[in-house]
Order: structure tokens, then sequence, then C-alpha cells
């Protein structure tokens, strides 16, 4: 089959992690790479703050500091300046940042998220150099030398140096996917197939452990397809975790780093599905989880060892949700429907799903029993009840959510109880958002105002000056709590810190995720 460069990006806008491909239970012996040695290609640029930030409450002037004056956690994002972008580490009260110039390879396709190239230890970004060849009619070199690298952000190591951690593709590169497709012999699986389905997940799979010592990737080193291989951090070794037929397509991790899943495939394109796998650290265990899934793309972990996932397809859109275990493989099917959202209490508890136009369901995550939310407007009749956010103030409050209907101008908040009753907070609200500690919630109107434990309101902050609510699409906490980032829609950024009750502009040019530039999207947390 032949997919178009459109069909691609379609399906890249999808895709968002990574997977090995192996139905064998026993790994193949470990290909072991010796440490690279650190090269200065890209060279660290401190950027001074050209741009003085402006307050919008209180009297102070904040100017951002060309260096971090913290020593973590750290807000990372791209910024645009107009020829290329740059990599900013900014301190969690904005007032400080160190910048990196960001490698952009035109050659390849790159995750839609910083957080899957940049280590949550703050210390290395991952990108790639090269070609993975010509296909789907992209345009670009041939040179088939596709190489895995990382930069250093400093801290161990000086700032900006570089070093390879592989080549992922064969020698035979891309005459082996004419011998794959012999070997496998199935009907409409051909070598031009395969090619696809390879480019199409190779640079998309790729992901960091969560206490960041680890690489997870995609590589066609040793085989005639991609397989799961882990990169050590400390000691610069590699790993080959599995080895199948399949081409890898994404990757992710457990929260307690203990499991790698990826998906892989044949086909990519309309109704393609992938099987899923977790594969233990060790790469001694491998669980097959879900086959020919029509897998989202996305993950949504309820403790260490057990994840949401839903299939999703053109037409019936979101349905078949499922809870999966990944320590000993069992997979739980409790909505067969389609939904058009869900989210997960911050106990793990309880889950909300928004199954229609005026459906809210509530399902005990111990017993899988559902109950149907009694709505205050069942007259409603468009997208009531799209945004629910998990809260963790008492039963009573277990959801924060917004009647989104277009008969009323007002959008109101509601409390859901684990009872399945909704209870109105009596404010209204355009934007708002649940806090780290699960308990702080914040609401945008004609004000900023901070709700904490109980519904009892905290503060009341102005918005920033000249901004309406209207001009912010996201709210960004503090890891800590104590302060946020507003978004805004044209890409400026900013901080406000609770204590001092100031908004300050912090950032102009923020670069907004665009397929057609390869350019992933920002805003993470990182640690040091």
């Amino acid at each position: 089959m032949k997919l178009n460069h459109l069909f691609l990006l379609a399906c890249l806008l999808i895709l968002g992690i990574a997977c090995p491909i192996s139905t064998v239970v026993t790994p193949t012996a470990p290909t072991i790479q010796a440490a690279a040695t650190l090269t200065p290609l890209i060279p660290v640029t401190i950027v001074p703050a050209t741009r003085a930030p402006t307050t919008t409450q209180g009297t102070a002037t904040v100017t951002v500091a060309p260096h971090t004056t913290t020593n973590g956690p750290y807000l990372v994002f791209l910024r645009d300046q107009g020829n290329g972008q740059e990599l900013v580490l900014m301190d969690a009260d904005g007032k400080g940042e160190v910048a990196f110039p960001f490698p952009v390879n035109s050659n390849v396709y790159i995750p839609q998220s910083l957080s899957n190239l940049i280590s949550p230890d703050g210390l290395w970004l991952a990108f790639y150099t090269g070609s993975d060849g010509q296909v789907f009619g992209q345009v670009g070199t041939n040179t088939a030398d596709l190489t895995l690298n990382l930069m250093s952000l400093g801290i161990t190591t000086p700032a900006g140096s570089t070093q390879v951690v592989s080549r992922l593709l064969s020698a035979d590169y891309p005459a082996n996917f004419a011998k794959a497709a012999q070997e496998l012999d199935l009907a409409d699986i051909t070598a031009q197939a395969l090619q696809e389905a390879f480019v199409n997940g190779i640079t998309q799979s790729i992901a960091w452990s969560p206490d960041g010592l680890h690489l997870a990737f995609a590589g066609q080193m040793d085989g005639l397809s991609s397989d799961l291989y882990l990169y050590d951090a400390a000691y610069g070794t590699i790993q080959r975790l599995s080895s199948g037929p399949e081409e890898v397509q994404w990757i992710d991790w457990s929260p307690d780093g203990k499991w790698i899943l990826d998906a892989s495939c044949y086909l990519v394109g309309e109704g393609m599905t992938y099987n899923l796998y977790a594969t233990s650290l060790d790469g001694k265990v491998v669980h097959r989880l879900l086959v020919d899934n029509s897998l989202s793309g996305g993950l949504i972990w309820v403790n260490t060892h057990e994840f949401l996932t839903h299939q999703s397809q053109n037409g019936p859109g979101n349905f078949g949700l499922v809870r999966v275990d990944v320590e000993n493989g069992n997979v739980d099917n409790f909505w067969d429907g389609s939904f058009d959202s869900m989210t997960v209490d911050a106990t793990g508890a309880w889950l909300a799903v928004h199954a229609g136009t005026n459906e809210l369901f509530l399902i005990d995550m111990a017993t899988l029993q559902s109950t149907k939310v009694q709505v205050p407007n069942p007259t409603h009749d468009y997208g009531a009840y799209g945004d629910i956010l998990g809260i963790n103030i008492e039963p009573d409050r277990a959801f924060l959510t917004r009647d989104d209907t277009l008969h009323d101008t007002d959008l109101g908040l509601y409390y859901l109880s684990t009872n399945g009753v909704l209870t109105s907070t009596g404010i209204i609200a355009d934007l708002f958002s649940v806090a780290p500690n699960h308990a702080d919630w914040i609401a945008i109107k004609d004000h900023i105002q901070l709700f904490q434990a109980g519904g009892s309101q905290a503060r009341t902050f102005n918005l920033p000056d000249g901004t309406k609510s209207s001009d912010f699409q996201r709210i960004l906490w503090r890891p800590d709590s104590s302060g946020i980032f507003l978004v805004s829609i044209t890409g400026q950024l900013y901080a406000l810190d609770f204590s001092s009750g100031i908004s300050t502009l912090v950032e102009s040019y923020l670069s907004p995720y665009d397929p057609a530039t390869r350019v992933p999207e920002g805003l993470i947390w990182v640690r040091k």
C-alpha cells in the first residue's frame, strides 16, 4: 500500500509513544555498545533576557535572568527565534532561564512532545541525525544513515556537548524489507508496506524511564524489522530487548519504571491495528497485552502497574475502554460503547466517563460497576460535561466538571461525588484547572480565582493587563502548587506567583507544535 505525505502527518498526530515487537518471551542476547566519547558539536548558548517582562499586579518589575536561579524543577519549552528554535529551561517561578539551540532534523519526523526526548532529570536531550530514506513521497536525502544522539543539558557533562547512542539501520537497509516480506509470506504485507510502517514508527518510538537513567528506543541494527532497545545513560551500554517481524510504532514506561510498553504493526493507514507488549526492565519477561487493537496511542495510568486505554476509529470514535495489568497481562473490558472523554480521580479508585451529549457515568474501579449520573439540565443536547478533572477534597467532591452546553452563555462548574451526584459550585469559568496537590483549583472568568480544600475561596487575582479570559488556552501549575503559568492562544507565557499576586509576562515566542516544521510541543516539567 502506498501512503502520501499528508496522510503520514495525520497518522503522526494520532501516535505518541512506542513499542517492541515480539511474541517471544525469552529475549535475544543483548547487544552491547561501548560508551561514546562526548563531542562538543553543538555549543551551549546562554540567552540573555532581551525582552523585559511586564507585571500586571503590584509594583515590582521582574526581569528574567540569563541563567537559572534555582536547582529546579524547571519548565521546559521551545522558543521560536524566527530562523529556528531554542530549548529553554526556566525556573518554576519564571525568574531565570537557560537556553540551548534545538537540533531540528528536516529529514525525519520527531515525537509530538518534548517529554519523549528530554530525560525527566533534565540532563539529556535525545535527537536524531541522518535520514531513513525516501518514503511517503517525502523530500530529503536518501542516505539511510539515521542515528540517535544525546545532547547534554549540563550538570554531569559540559552543556551542549553531544554523543552518539547508535546508528539505527541495518547494513542492507532498505533491501532488508524485501527479505522480511518474503519470510512473512502474508497477503498485502509487501516490502514497501513494511518500510512505510518502519519509517512511520522509528523516530516516534522513544521514551525515557521515569528516573531518567534509561532510554528506550526502536532500532533495526540487528534484524529485518525494528526492535526494542534499552540505553543505559550512566554506562553508555545498549541492550536489545525484543526480536520479532513487526515494526515498532510507539513506546511508553510504567510509572515505577519496571515495565516498557511498545506497540507494533505491519501496516500503517486507515484501520491500522497494533499488538501491545510489556517488557520487564531486565528483558526477561514479555507479556503480550493486546492483539490487533486500534489503540488511540494514549494510556492513562491508574497506578504503577495498571493503565486504561481504548480503541479509536473513524466512525465509532473512541470505544472499547479496557483496564490492563502489565504485571500479569490481565485485561478487563468494562466499556464497549463509544465515549467522548474519561478521567480517573486522584486516588485511582473512580472513573468518570462522558459517554454522550448528556450522559455522564461514574465507575467503581474495584468492582467495575457503573452508575449513571443524574444531570441537572437533562434538556441540554450538546457537549455537556465534556471537561472533567479529578480532584481529591472529599468523597462528595471527587471530580470537578463543567456544563459545556451551547444553550447557556455561562459555563458552570460542578462537583461530582462518588455517589454519582452533581452539585453546583456556584462558579462560572471559561477555563479551570486542578492543582498537583489535587485539592486546590483555579477558575478563570473576569478574574483568576484560587480555591482551596473544601471549596473555600482563597484569593482573587487580576488577569494580566490587556488580557481577557478568552485569551488563554491552558493553565500550567508549578509542581508545588504555589503558582501557575498561563498560556495564551498567541504563544505568550505568563507566570503568576500566589504569594506576591504578581503576573509576569515571561515569554512571548512559544513555538506551537506544527507537523510541517516538525517542532514538538513543549511545556513540560523536569527536575534536577
